[in-house]
């Protein structure tokens, strides 16, 4: 995986969230994508959040997904992707996650999304939170294709 972008850390209600995004290899090539990514690419990204990050180590919940181009890039119009995730102890997370990905058109991407529970119960306040980090983390690092690098002005990417 390529460096590692962060979101900024959200707290609401005594809850924390923040966010990580990479790029990953490209696999189109490769045959058990789902199986290598989760023995392999996932476990040494997060140990890698984990060493430059260590209180992501105490994390309640660390849900995340990716999205992977199994075609080559040469056949853009018949692109196949293959997506995964985790729910981290959150349900439903990880499937928000990877719907962010889709939406977002991002390719050979990882999201990770670390929650410090508080305390309080959130209710679907943490869909809001969870997808913040996510998204800021992705825009930052580029990774949602038709996105204005130059903003508009008022500090926030846009899509085209």
């Amino acid at each position: 995986t390529s460096a590692l972008v962060s979101s900024d850390s959200i707290t609401q209600l005594k809850s924390t969230f923040q966010a990580y995004a990479a790029k990953l290899p490209a696999v189109h090539e490769m045959p058990h994508v789902a199986s290598y990514m989760k023995s392999s690419v996932l476990p040494q990204l997060i140990q890698r959040i984990h060493e430059n990050e260590p209180r992501t180590r105490r994390a309640s919940h660390a849900m995340y997904a990716w999205r992977v181009r199994t075609s080559p890039p040469s056949f853009a119009d018949f692109s196949a992707f293959l997506c995964g995730s985790a729910n981290g102890g959150e349900a439903g997370a990880g499937e928000r996650l990877e719907r962010l990905l889709e939406l977002g058109r991002c390719e050979d991407t990882v999201v990770v999304v670390f929650r410090w529970y508080g305390g309080v119960k959130l209710g679907s306040d943490r869909w809001r939170c969870i997808s913040s980090v996510a998204k800021e983390a992705l825009e930052r690092g580029g990774f949602f294709p038709g996105v204005d690098k130059q903003g508009d002005g008022g500090g926030k990417k846009r899509r085209r």
